[in-house]
């Protein structure tokens, strides 16, 4: 059996109580010979990081082709697999608990697998959330909720064997609204979290995302990110207050963080704002 060597930082962020993320993602590196993935009751997706040439059976067929760097795969639901990999290869897998695909039931049961895909947007979905873990989850948990059900509702519009009959077309009532910002105000300087605003605003989560949007013209993340980046400037009137200070009270995982974001929305470093206000 080949060696399997995990590579680090598959962690979900730390908290002040214990949370659990839709999804778990590790990378791995795979040596030459027979790799074996275990079963798992949960949907799984592995992306391949470099290419590498493999055989496997699908479907009793005996396969023999070329894994290339981007390609994507849906795993089988309960079912372990068994591949022959010719050369050294590293991927990164993907679990999806139940949940992420809101409250449909056993809707993860209906996602059709399927062993090699050369889907771009898949890909790309898939990306994001390994670029979040290896920044060790810096835009916090209310991204990676709001990417992981992104990933599960785009699963389900492409390749479940049941079509999806909801529809919400409308935006949140206006006291479920004030609800939700409340929330995130009163909160702001905590990991927030998807399925706490939805229970503030009495919607199941995808619902929220959909909805809030209509509302608001923003996703809940983005309209987070706005709403620190002008607590933040408002603390930065005080000049007694250093930047690192301002961040973590204004919920941004450090001082990098606080200035990424605030460039990006404000059009200036936090520097430079500070600058001007003099």
């Amino acid at each position: 059996m080949t060696e399997v060597h995990p590579i680090e930082h598959n962690r979900v962020p730390s908290s002040s109580k214990v949370v659990r993320s839709f999804v778990q993602i590790a990378e791995i590196e795979v040596s030459p010979g027979v790799w074996e993935i275990p079963a798992s009751s949960e949907v799984s997706l592995g992306l391949s990081l470099s290419d590498t040439s493999a055989t496997w059976f699908e479907s009793a067929t005996l396969r023999n082709g070329t894994v290339a760097a981007g390609n994507t795969s849906i795993c089988r639901v309960e079912e372990s697999r068994k591949f022959e990999i010719k050369s050294d290869a590293k991927f990164a897998l993907f679990f999806l608990r139940p949940e992420a695909f809101a409250q449909d039931e056993g809707a993860s049961r209906n996602i059709q697998p399927h062993d090699l895909l050369e889907d771009g947007s898949l890909r790309a979905l898939l990306g994001v959330l390994l670029t979040e873990q290896r920044s060790h989850f810096e835009s916090g948990l209310l991204f990676l909720d709001s990417m992981t059900k992104t990933l599960a509702e785009y699963l389900r519009s492409r390749y479940s064997t049941m079509l999806s009959t909801r529809s919400h077309k409308g935006g949140l009532g206006r006291s479920a609204l004030r609800r939700c910002i409340d929330y995130i105000d009163a909160h702001i300087h905590h990991d927030l979290r998807l399925e706490d605003l939805a229970r503030e605003s009495g919607v199941s989560t995808s619902h929220l995302i959909r909805s809030f949007r209509t509302s608001t013209g923003k996703t809940p993340y983005q309209f987070v990110l706005e709403r620190r980046v002008e607590q933040a400037k408002g603390m930065m009137h005080d000049s007694r207050l250093g930047l690192t200070e301002i961040a973590l009270a204004t919920g941004f995982a450090n001082q990098h963080h606080l200035s990424r974001v605030f460039r990006k929305t404000a059009g200036l470093t936090p520097s430079q704002f500070r600058l001007a206000l003099r």
